[in-house]
């Protein structure tokens, strides 16, 4: 079975979810939409796609099995229950809106409707998260004591990115990846709280997030957690790595693909490397596909990006300026 597919917004990632449609056998990548007409164009022209401005029209006209919405979180306006009302399943970027109201009317029509859904977790696609996941499922990493991370870049991006009214936080949409880490190792959160400011760009035009974070997080297993992340770290550096103790493994993380393992179940602890290849972003389209084709829930759906949401949407709304 050939599926049809759709990108809404013809930014970054829609170019790469369009590379990874590309290496897949059951999936035709036909048309592009974005409200620049150009910039559509652009993405199209290499998958032979058609190229729309108008959302509604696309959908009529093409009828996709699959719509991959790459908005800023910003730009959200209602595409998501259009799309679920007409069967239509759903792979949506992350932070999937900036308030929960809005997050709750896409998690309804998503459960109204039947479609599967998926957001762009890609970190869970990591070679080293998948093999600690493993250990966790089996039972051998026992129970969970401590996740802490940090996010650390230096950059003014985009202009849409600086504006708290437009990107939420610098927590909202860069570091909740760790968040949702966080989630995912750990397990649901009882307590969080924070500290947020900004040190380094209260001069820059139109900067109105944060620079500066730090969470505490209580899980409902009682471990522990912290998430740090900052924009005035080391400029062209990317950097966040995680550290993960469980009773019987302790696993730091580089990125996702990347970790020293140590065993602590025995007498003395054994240590191991995990130095995977794995391109993230093809495995996570790879699985919402397969998804699709076997009928099944997603590894990541999109109430589980609403739990995400709501997590980081707590800790920046209920944070004390440092």
């Amino acid at each position: 079975m050939m599926l049809r597919a759709a990108i809404l917004g013809a930014g970054g990632m829609g170019h790469r979810h369009a590379q990874s449609l590309k290496e897949l056998e059951t999936v035709s990548l036909r048309a592009v939409c974005d409200v620049k007409e150009s910039a559509a164009n652009e993405l199209a022209q290499s998958y032979n796609a058609r190229v729309y401005t108008d959302f509604d029209k696309m959908l009529r006209e093409e009828k996709p099995d699959l719509l991959f919405l790459c908005l800023p979180p910003f730009a959200h306006n209602g595409e998501v229950e259009k799309a679920a009302d007409l069967g239509i399943h759903i792979f949506i970027e992350k932070p999937i809106a900036l308030e929960e109201g809005r997050a709750r009317s896409m998690v309804e029509a998503i459960e109204k409707n039947g479609v599967i859904s998926q957001v762009g977790y890609h970190y869970r696609f990591g070679e080293a998260v998948c093999q600690l996941k493993e250990l966790m499922d089996s039972g051998k990493a026992g129970k969970p004591v401590l996740f802490n991370a940090r996010y650390e870049c230096n950059s003014l991006h985009s202009p849409w990115w600086r504006q708290k009214d437009k990107c939420g936080s610098q927590i909202l949409e860069q570091a909740i990846h760790l968040y949702d880490m966080a989630l995912y190792l750990m397990g649901p959160i009882e307590f969080s709280t924070g500290l947020m400011a900004n040190l380094c760009h209260a001069d820059v035009p139109n900067y109105t997030i944060e620079d500066v974070s730090a969470s505490l997080l209580r899980f409902c297993s009682g471990a522990l957690g912290s998430i740090t992340a900052t924009n005035c770290a080391v400029p062209g550096k990317w950097e966040n790595p995680f550290t993960a103790v469980f009773e019987n493994v302790t696993a730091q993380f580089t990125d996702p693909n990347h970790a020293v393992f140590w065993d602590t179940s025995g007498e003395e602890p054994v240590e191991s490397t995990v130095c995977g290849e794995v391109d993230m972003y093809l495995e996570e389209v790879r699985a919402f596909v397969e998804a699709v084709l076997a009928g099944k829930k997603s590894s990541c759906p999109i109430q589980e990006g609403y739990q995400g949401l709501c997590l980081v949407k707590t800790v920046s709304d209920n944070a004390k300026e440092a």
